[in-house]
């Protein structure tokens, strides 16, 4: 056992390089960001499921079991196009969050607490005089599709500007606010309805628009109810009731750190160990998947057919019609290098340079082939090109015949 475990990492050692650590790693990388996306967005049980697919999977690929391999190949197509259906509004939602990544973005500042405070103080207020508010924190996801209607503002946030767009007398009282930063961007806004009878429980349009709006976006939504008075915020399709001014500010406060962080560099320790079970688990499935879809010492051998190309050639001669254009190449390496072989790139190149008229013998060897990394010539036939190098013939002009005759 122990002797089997010393020439399996002996082997591993002789194998291993630096692109496939390169390529774990990339591997990775990818991993954990979907496995931060499917935490965030789906539920346990689709996460469990894909997983035990995928350890079902490799187990078949590393048992060689033929039946169970063909199924998943032949099922992949389905299985993309069923993800893609079911989870359409997150892809699309995670698309719009990385295209709007910037290495430029703003950093949150201390001035934006008292955009907060005035927030604040202007929801209650209207909750003590039961008038009717929507109001809608824009996160890093753009809000534009999500929205219809809305007048464009571009005004500071204030308690006066506040009151006025939700008093009853105005045209735009039933829609919403969108905030950004310390602006108003724009008001009278119609938000998407949710669905979710169960989150909604027998509240209002108002409630329904912010739990439809917080289902597709990262967007915070503040809901003050006009029949009852209450506040509510509504975040990641949930819909939670603010009792006190102090909680509400604690909610903005949570929401506007991981919208605007403030810039500072992570700590080392910081970038190791957040999220570190699913980083473990992400290197583990890219360690597992490698063994079992790129890993393999076995070499095997594979023959192909080759062009010739002469080069060099002196402007006056030529080669006979029988000269040999193509001879038999085999090549051995392990089955992950061949992957990556494009037969079409493979071409003998003999130099004629200095030769003459005449019969000539050629050996060609194999430094007249040019071969990817970690492929070898096994054979090459013939090893001998053998031709007949002569004058250019002079080209025959072809003779112009008019209805009048030859022309002399």
């Amino acid at each position: 056992m122990f002797e089997t475990i010393i020439s399996f990492v002996e082997e591993l050692r002789q194998n291993f390089r630096v692109v496939d650590a390169i390529d774990i790693l990339l591997v990775s990388f990818f991993l954990y960001g979907a496995l931060l996306w499917f935490q965030r967005t789906a539920s346990r049980g689709v996460l469990i499921g894909f997983a035990a697919l995928a350890m079902v999977y490799f187990l078949a690929r590393g048992l060689d079991m033929y039946l169970t391999s063909l199924a998943f190949h032949t099922s992949f197509a389905v299985l993309l196009f069923l993800l893609v259906v079911v989870f359409q509004e997150d892809l699309r939602r995670l698309l719009e969050r990385v295209s709007s990544i910037h290495p430029l973005r703003l950093s949150r500042t201390e001035d934006l607490s008292l955009e907060l405070d005035t927030l604040v103080e202007s929801v209650f207020h209207m909750s003590k005089t039961r008038t009717g508010a929507l109001i809608v924190i824009k996160g890093r996801e753009p809000l534009a599709r999500h929205l219809n209607g809305g007048i464009v503002l571009n005004g500071r946030v204030s308690l006066p500007l506040l009151f006025s767009i939700f008093d009853s007398h105005t045209p735009g009282h039933d829609g919403a606010v969108v905030v950004e930063r310390d602006k108003v961007t724009q008001f009278a806004a119609h938000l998407p309805i949710s669905v979710n009878s169960d989150e909604i429980a027998g509240r209002g349009t108002r409630h329904s628009a912010a739990i439809g709006l917080s289902e597709r976006s990262d967007a915070l939504t503040i809901v003050v109810s006009e029949e009852r008075g209450t506040v509510s915020v509504a975040q990641a399709g949930h819909l939670i009731e603010v009792a006190t001014a102090a909680e509400l500010k604690q909610r903005l406060e949570t929401f506007a750190a991981s919208t605007y962080p403030i810039a500072s560099q992570p700590s080392r320790k910081q970038i190791l160990f957040q999220n570190v079970h699913l980083k473990m688990l992400a290197v583990a499935v890219a360690v597992l998947a490698w063994f079992v879809l790129a890993y393999d010492p076995n070499t095997i051998q594979r023959t192909f057919v080759v062009p010739i190309e002469y080069r060099n050639l002196a402007a006056q001669l030529e080669y006979d019609p029988n000269a040999p254009n193509e001879a038999r190449v085999t090549l051995t390496g392990s089955e992950r290098n061949f992957r990556f072989l494009d037969p079409g790139t493979l071409k003998i190149t003999l130099d004629m340079a200095e030769r003459g008229i005449g019969f000539q013998e050629i050996q060609v060897s194999d430094e007249n082939i040019r071969l990817p990394g970690n492929l070898s010539i096994y054979r090459i036939e013939p090893r001998i090109a053998r031709l007949y190098l002569q004058n250019k013939r002079p080209k025959v002009e072809p003779t112009q015949k008019t209805n009048g005759g030859p022309q002399p």
